[in-house]
């Protein structure tokens, strides 16, 4: 897992100190977008620096297992930390007028004070993050100054040290450019939107409500589990973080119903990583994806709808499909919770502050805007339906708390991300990658997205999901538009793949998570993530071929889009029956009619009639005549 070094122990004052100034951190966001507007030079690098402050003394050094046994290092290192990050901001502002001037001169302290800068980002960002992120950065780093000396296939004009500064730490392409502002502007709300949500107290009762709602079907806690999971994933920007929040409620409720601790471990996290696909929030990734391909918001929402809503109904049923393998029975009529009027209005507390954050939308307001509404709307849903929120108001600062480390862990990542944009845009890599892959795509579409599928997967193994979209976003999103891709289509496409790196092994951070939780094997788990998020990761596929599956990626067609539900409908559950080994009428089936059905799946799945009009036909003959057919005995 790629998570940064947590710190143990009790909070020490500066660990207190921080988590006052992550609270104050999230005052500010509310008032600049209710009350002010910053320039962009001042609130680039004011975000900046306010996140590395609060991760440095959050998470200090002296709290790491490095400096545990002598944390007077761990202190002398921070302070020596502040200290080049201040002599990097003195730098940052001289040369910034030099810049604007058009007089700049790389001088040996300038490039020290840049430097030192982007040393301090990437050694707070381990320790938000981990080594995933940087390793990454440092690679392109390498890269870029080792330009001369690669092959052919890699080989640029490199750059310097003098060069490289100007442009990661003294322009506004590196670390301060569009995208940190981009993040600041539009995101950082929705992170404290998020928090808010998950203290306002409905938790439990969507647990509830999700349990009652599906426990009467086969499988019926998994299913309540995934309900309530989406819900709050769609809101979080780190699987990992989603999982551990809802995973210690929703996985030993699966297990009890009889299901294995690896299955119980890889529900959960495919039901986390999905909610990062879900509208209207989808990890606040959407924000940035509208920007990137000149959408309205509500348009990108719309487009992702659909594809979410199959991938939820393949996870469906393959718990379905693994319930009647193991023959777990409905839950009892006396098992299931009572739902009180207590329930209903806890519900009201996530889905009142999601409405009005769609109705400021469709009114034409901008994200900093919505997300303000939302995050008011759920603070008065709070004290006005929930008592408890009420009795306890330090609810409120604990939700301004961990929505200001979260804004200041998203936006060191961020800050790393623009060195690797910085070098990305400098040795042109991207455009050489975009133009090897359309290569492949001019003649053999499926050859490209495959590539591009694999590039995003790798790219995103480790990674949260803001960041992990960015990257990929810029170097693989290019290539398969210009392979023929519509732009919607080409970055929700790198998006899925982006989040599903959580569950593809070996990293399968998400996996790492739950695995413990449950009790079960961490690798094992993740393998079974995913093949019960089988759907999930050929979904991309379907609105790259069949557009109209986006519903707004502008080539709109009713019967393509009747035609591709009723594929996925099939495929659905081929793929259920076969990976679970189970029908509802059979019971349990045998290898080969699994293989069968499995063939018939990938066939619902091509778009091309000689092909998945047979699988529709076979789809439906096994629907009704599967009892004719033959099987193994039942369970």
């Amino acid at each position: 897992m790629s998570e940064g070094v947590t710190p143990t122990g009790p909070q020490t004052p500066l660990q207190q100190a921080g988590r006052a100034g992550a609270g104050v951190f999230s005052l500010i966001i509310i008032s600049v977008i209710a009350f002010f507007t910053l320039d962009e030079v001042t609130a680039r690098f004011s975000v900046i620096a306010v996140s590395a402050l609060i991760v440095l003394l959050t998470q200090p050094a002296a709290k790491l297992a490095l400096f545990e046994r002598a944390p007077w290092l761990g202190y002398l290192f921070d302070a020596l930390l502040v200290a080049a990050f201040v002599f990097s901001t003195v730098w940052f502002y001289r040369v910034k007028a030099d810049l604007w001037t058009g007089f700049y001169i790389a001088t040996p302290m300038n490039i020290a004070g840049g430097l030192l800068g982007v040393a301090a980002i990437i050694l707070l960002t381990i320790r938000a993050w981990g080594w995933s992120l940087v390793i990454m950065a440092l690679s392109f780093v390498a890269f870029g100054f080792a330009g001369p000396y690669l092959p052919s296939i890699l080989k640029h004009f490199g750059t310097n040290i003098a060069d490289f500064m100007q442009i990661v730490w003294y322009s506004f392409d590196g670390v301060f450019g569009r995208t940190t502002g981009l993040v600041a502007d539009n995101v950082l709300i929705f992170l404290i939107f998020g928090a808010v949500l998950e203290r306002t107290g409905a938790g439990e009762s969507l647990i509830h409500i999700s349990t009652a709602l599906t426990g009467r079907i086969r499988g019926g806690a998994a299913h309540a589990a995934i309900v309530a999971s989406a819900v709050f994933g769609m809101m979080s920007g780190s699987v990992a973080a989603n999982i551990a929040g809802t995973g210690v409620f929703t996985i030993p409720m699966i297990k009890r119903q009889g299901f294995s601790a690896n299955f119980a471990g890889a529900v959960e996290t495919a039901a986390s990583s999905g909610g990062q696909l879900t509208p209207p929030i989808m990890a606040a990734a959407v924000f940035i994806m509208a920007d990137l391909v000149g959408m309205p918001f509500a348009m990108v929402i719309a487009a992702a709808a659909l594809p979410a809503l199959f991938k939820y109904i393949g996870l469906f049923a393959q718990v379905y499909a693994e319930a009647i393998r193991l023959d777990i029975k409905p839950m009892a009529k006396e098992e299931l919770p009572v739902l009180t009027a207590r329930d209903w209005l806890n519900s009201l507390l996530v889905f009142l502050p999601i409405v009005m954050l769609m109705v400021t939308f469709l009114m034409g307001k901008s994200p900093a805007t919505a997300g303000l509404v939302g995050v008011l709307t759920a603070i008065g849903a709070g004290f006005v339906l929930n008592p408890d929120f009420r009795r306890e108001p330090k609810r409120i600062w604990d939700a301004l708390v961990a929505g200001g480390i979260s804004s200041a862990q998203i936006m060191l990542a961020v800050a790393v991300i623009g060195v690797v944009l910085a070098v990305i845009n400098e040795t042109g890599v991207a455009i050489r990658f975009a133009t090897a892959i359309s290569g492949w795509g001019e003649d053999y579409l499926i050859m490209a997205l495959i590539l591009a599928m694999f590039g995003a997967l790798i790219l995103g193994m480790g990674l949260p999901t803001l960041p992990a979209y960015l990257i990929i976003a810029i170097m693989i999103a290019p290539a398969i538009i210009k392979a023929g891709v519509l732009p919607l289509a080409a970055h929700m496409f790198v998006l899925y793949y982006a989040v599903y790196s959580s569950i593809v092994p070996p990293i399968a951070y998400g996996c790492y998570v739950a695995a413990p939780i449950a009790g079960g094997n961490p690798l094992q788990t993740a393998f079974v993530a995913l093949r019960i998020s089988i759907v999930g990761l050929l979904v991309p596929y379907i609105f790259v071929y069949s557009p109209s599956l986006l519903l707004v990626a502008g080539e709109f067609s009713w019967s393509e889009l009747a035609i591709t539900v009723l594929r996925l409908l099939a495929a659905i559950w081929m793929f259920a029956t076969s990976l679970g080994r189970a029908d509802p009428m059979l019971g349990r089936i045998g290898f080969g009619q699994s293989g069968v059905r499995f063939v018939i799946g990938l066939g619902a799945m091509i778009p091309i009639p000689m092909i998945y009009i047979p699988a529709l036909i076979l789809t439906l003959v096994a629907g009704l005549f599967s009892r004719r057919l033959g099987a193994a005995k039942p369970a």
